[in-house]
């Protein structure tokens, strides 16, 4: 294709007509692939007519030049980045320079790691920067700000040539010079800000100043320039040094600035969340933390525009939206998380107090919000000590003349029924009723209301499908209910809610709900063989296979056979047609629960089953994601934008897709640890090798060590049942992988539930396998230290990754006590595991960091587990443990009369350990039976 040629299938990109982009995209297909295509492209970008086109022209270089650079020989590379410099000189159009700097930025970082280096791109940039002239000053500003964006790492040995420039550029009564300074800094900050301390704290009221004016002119600017602040809150040491209060006074004059629009209202609170978690112990002196609680719930009242209450995928957008008020709300979340309830709940109830009842419709929202969103990090001070007048709030709102306030209440009601279990359940049956009532008036709309729709049907799905309450009084009221719904709605989303809905109560009432399972698959069968309309599956049909798959785990087995074979033939046909990850998740979902529940009829299907799984886990999801086949929708042109942040969803799916192919795989193992023989090896080795994915997210994560850990345990089951102990090798290399890959994750993850994940996956190995779950003295010692690090706060997880100059003492947050009490649990197991004789020496050593737990100044919730915990080893050590029996009693009997009856009722258990299996000492103890 001659260079004519190749620009006029460009200008087809850029046609109206949605047929010819299509063609001149089939028609790039081939040219894409060869490397020579860098070559064309930048002599288009140099030489075109239209800005349009080098436009174009300069989004595919540097999305191809990555792809190829390898393959060009030195002579082209060199005329290219001739070529790229001299355009970038002459080139007149903003938008157009602003691209080849940034495209310049990513060859010098392929580049600058060359003995050759780029002596040219020096030359270049220190002309600009000297030149007299404005326009020059700021196309060498523009370039240095995009090498600091794409090769900050190489440039970091430079920083002392260019930072006398920034505090010069900063102050300019111009736009873009103060633009480029702050991104410049930002991209240089995490590689020299620690090295530079005192410069960065002299810059920082410069940042503040031009950020500042930038607002007043150019708000997208702005909101680029904050990110110099992200990464100087994030950076190492004490960057931030004396300006805390400075920071703060800034960030809540942004965020709480009504007339701003609502991006760097909402960047603001971003940079709020930041410094907190990263400044924790300064916040916990003096008052900040409260002026942040009351500045965050007045943001949350503060009055919501139209169209801020539009739906996101969850439906619950009061809460993940991104308004203003809903990111004040995530903080506000995240306050809860990472300090006490003392220091959250306490000032937020007295807000709550002064305005549950005001004539402000938006103090009434912000009230049921603000306990929304601690719901979680709280949990258990709040349902302990402030259920009842919750629940009165909650029950206020749903009967409230404002929408937004009967919002709120619902999407209380979706929160609280997850978070206040057991305690909530007891609400069940007065609160249900009018949900019931409301979801029946979904069909009566005039008008039909999105959001509404979607909070009900939520706060219904979340509401039954935790409530620890029997619901099947209300069983075929609410049938009866969902059916109206699904037959007369005229609306698609009604469906698919009715129908996720349907899974619910499912997973509610169980068996109970075989009766109405052939009026159900009725309803949906429709949906699941409907021919598809558009290569990606719709939604009703992912929600139509999802519900499915929660029916056959609660149907009777003799109810749901008939039509497990056609299940498992469905599933199959759509993968087969179709490699859309959403598919994929939901029908492998399906899949293993029709081993669940029919595993005699889902037996033969494995050999076709597994390895379609397994090569999902085998997939590379970035070579996956960056192989698609070249489309002009995709493509970023606009200055700011991030080619990269239209693949954050497609790489998600993938991610989604390893996780429930990792569970699926586990969990048909457990059913058919026998039939699973001929895939335990493959499976094992590619969920392990999930662990090494720099790129894996949390979730996926977790889900692998806690894979890992399942797949031990159904192969136990499968020597046994041979009755082969020549396959106990194997047993133990796999084991010693999973502890290995557990302990590594649990000692260097800094998210507290990754942390949790893996320890109760060390948990389940050491109760599943018990003596087998400990191959070697040090496997056993690796588990043993890290569960003495958790419960002595020295694992990675709980440090607040503060300065030392920050660090303060504080009681522990209910997040905190989660991963020690989870730390604990593994004890018992690994008792078990290691023998009582042998384990008793280790347990002494940390028995008083347990029972320090359970000192009267605890909360109930650490006296519990004190005592728990020692209850729980007791048992597992029988006669053994008698040697711990006068050190102990004393303890145990001082629980005895607790004012909490758990904590109670524990030491009674472990009471009752000691005399099962008394020695003298115990039996000689004078007020053993008082």
């Amino acid at each position: 294709m001659s260079l004519a040629e190749l620009e006029a299938v460009l200008s087809g990109l850029l046609a109206p007509d949605s047929a010819v982009i299509r063609q001149a995209e089939q028609q790039l297909q081939e040219p894409f692939r060869d490397p020579a295509i860098v070559q064309a492209l930048t002599h288009i970008l140099s030489a075109s007519q239209s800005p349009q086109i080098r436009q174009l022209a300069s989004v595919l270089v540097r999305r191809l030049a990555i792809k190829h650079w390898d393959a060009l020989n030195r002579d082209v590379i060199n005329q290219v980045r001739t070529a790229l410099l001299q355009t970038l000189a002459q080139e007149s159009v903003h938008s157009v320079s602003f691209n080849i700097a940034d495209l310049v930025g990513e060859i010098a970082d392929l580049e600058l790691s060359t003995d050759e280096g780029w002596p040219g791109l020096w030359e270049f940039l220190q002309t600009a920067l000297q030149s007299q002239e404005l326009t020059q000053q700021e196309l060498g500003l523009m370039l240095l700000c995009a090498l600091s964006q794409s090769a900050g790492d190489k440039l970091a040995n430079q920083f002392q040539v260019f930072s006398p420039l920034f505090p010069t550029c900063l102050q300019h009564e111009s736009v873009k010079l103060p633009y480029y300074a702050l991104k410049a800094l930002a991209g240089f900050a995490p590689y020299v800000a620690h090295a530079n301390e005192a410069y960065f704290r002299d810059v920082i009221p410069m940042c503040l100043a031009s950020i500042d004016r930038l607002l007043a002119v150019d708000e997208d600017k702005a909101l680029e320039g904050m990110d110099v602040i992200t990464e100087l809150i994030e950076s190492e040491g004490n960057t931030i040094g004396g300006h805390l209060q400075a920071l703060l006074t800034f960030i809540l004059k942004v965020s709480g600035d009504q007339e701003r629009d609502k991006a760097p209202r909402c960047k603001a609170l971003s940079l709020l969340l930041d410094l907190i978690l990263t400044k924790k112990g300064k916040f916990l002196k003096g008052e900040g933390l409260l002026h942040v609680i009351q500045a965050l719930f007045h943001i949350m009242a503060s009055p919501m525009e139209d169209g801020d209450d539009d739906d996101d995928e969850e439906g619950t957008d009061l809460l993940l939206g991104h308004t203003p008020q809903a990111v004040a709300g995530q903080v506000m979340g995240n306050l809860a998380i990472e300090f006490t309830h003392e220091m959250i709940i306490d000032p937020l109830m007295v807000l709550i107090r002064q305005h549950h009842v005001s004539s402000d419709e938006n103090l009434r929202r912000a009230c049921l919000i603000s306990l929304t969103v601690v719901a979680d990090g709280c949990s258990v001070h709040l349902k302990l000590k402030h259920l009842a007048p919750l629940m009165q709030l909650v029950n206020a709102g749903l009967h409230d003349n404002s929408r937004n306030v009967f919002l709120a209440a619902l999407t209380a009601i979706s929160e609280f029924s997850v978070h206040f279990q057991p305690d909530v359940s007891k609400y069940t049956a007065e609160i249900l009723p009018k949900v019931l009532q409301l979801l029946v008036n979904v069909l009566g709309q005039s008008d039909f209301d999105k959001t509404k729709t979607k909070h009900v049907f939520h706060a219904f799905e979340m509401l039954i499908e935790n409530s620890e309450e029997d619901v099947s009084s209300f069983l075929q009221q609410i049938m009866e209910i969902l059916m109206v719904v699904l037959a007369e709605a005229k609306v698609g989303l009604v469906r698919e809610l009715a129908i996720q809905s349907l899974g619910a109560v499912a997973t509610a009432v169980k068996k109970s709900i075989s009766p109405y399972f052939a009026q159900i698959m009725a309803a949906i069968t429709p949906h699941l063989l409907a021919p598809a309309e558009k290569e990606e599956p719709s939604v009703i049909l992912l929600t139509c296979i999802d519900t499915l798959g929660v029916l056959a785990r609660n149907v009777a087995e003799d109810v749901f056979q008939p039509l497990a074979q056609q299940c498992i033939e469905l599933g199959l046909r759509l993968i087969q047609a179709s490699q859309d990850p959403d598919l994929r998740s939901v029908v492998y979902g399906l899949l293993a629960a029709v081993c669940c529940s029919c595993s005699d009829v889902f037996k033969p299907f494995l050999p076709t089953i597994i390895p379609i799984m397994q090569a999902s886990l085998s997939e590379d999801v970035q070579k996956e994601i960056r192989e698609e086949p070249f489309t002009f929708s995709g493509l970023s042109n606009q200055e700011g934008d991030d080619e990269d942040d239209g693949l954050e969803s497609v790489n998600n799916s993938y991610y989604v897709l390893k996780e429930d192919a990792s569970n699926s795989l586990a969990q048909i193992s457990e059913v058919l640890p026998s039939a699973f023989d001929p895939y335990f090896d493959q499976s094992f080795t590619l969920i392990s090798q999930l662990l090494e994915d720099p790129y894996l997210p949390t979730n996926a994560e977790k889900g692998a060590v806690t894979s890992l850990s399942r797949l031990c345990a159904s192969y136990k089951k499968h020597i046994e049942a041979l009755g082969n102990a020549g396959l106990m090798e194997q047993l133990t290399l796999y084991v010693a992988v999973t502890i290995s890959r557990c302990t590594e994750l649990a000692k260097t993850t800094y998210d507290r539930m990754s942390a949790v994940a893996a320890l109760e996956a060390l948990k389940l190995l050491c109760n599943q396998l018990e003596t087998l779950a400990l191959p070697s003295d040090e496997h056993f010692r690796s588990i043993a230290e890290l569960v003495n690090d958790f419960l002595n706060l020295k694992a990675t997880c709980q440090q607040s990754m503060l300065d030392e100059e920050d660090a303060v003492e504080e009681k522990g947050t209910e997040y905190d006590h989660l991963v020690v009490e989870t730390a604990g649990e593994v004890l018992p197991g690994l008792a078990v595991a290691r023998g009582p004789e042998q384990f008793i020496t280790y347990f002494s050593q940390v028995l008083p960091t347990v029972l320090a737990r359970t000192a009267k100044t605890c909360t109930d919730a650490e006296r519990s587990f004190g005592y728990g915990i020692v209850a729980e080893v007791l048992k597992e050590l029988g006669a053994s443990g008698q040697i711990l029996g006068r050190h102990l009693l004393p303890v145990l009997m001082s629980g005895t009369d607790d004012v909490d009856d758990e904590v109670a009722n524990n030491a009674i258990f472990g009471m009752g350990i000691l005399c099962e299996f008394a020695s003298p000492d115990v039996k000689a103890y004078p007020d053993l039976c008082k």
